[in-house]
């Protein structure tokens, strides 16, 4: 049975310093689905968030996916990026990685994937 179910890729944080989401074991979603970045208003001097999806076979070796939401920039305030995506592109693990830009910027952001999944473990 296929069900819908979602999975944080970034846990909901402040971000001050560039991070890194843990690992996630995507192999079971399949087909199409959503990666979505919800995030607070940067505050700061000028500052800015970029996110990019990185994929892994082993969940050590990390590259980028090709896969990045657009500037938060914090003129323009907060932000929610929803993207339709193939999620069978990527590699079995999948990370968000989240790089500030600016003087002493701070956000609140967080990453989650979310689609169709082959089983389902309650």
């Amino acid at each position: 049975m296929r069900t819908h179910s979602g999975a944080n890729i970034l846990t909901p944080q402040v971000i001050t310093a560039n991070v890194n989401g843990s690992g996630v074991d995507r192999s079971d979603y399949k087909g199409n689905g959503y990666l979505s970045l919800n995030t607070s208003a940067p505050t700061g001097t000028l500052a800015t968030l970029d996110v990019k999806i990185q994929h892994s076979d082993d969940n050590s070796t990390w590259t980028d996916s090709g896969f990045a939401f657009d500037q938060v920039v914090q003129a323009n305030g907060a932000s929610f990026q929803r993207k339709y995506v193939s999620l069978d592109q990527f590699k079995k693990f999948i990370r968000a990685a989240a790089t500030v830009g600016g003087t002493s910027p701070s956000v609140v952001a967080t990453v989650t994937m979310s689609g169709q999944r082959s089983s389902y473990a309650a």
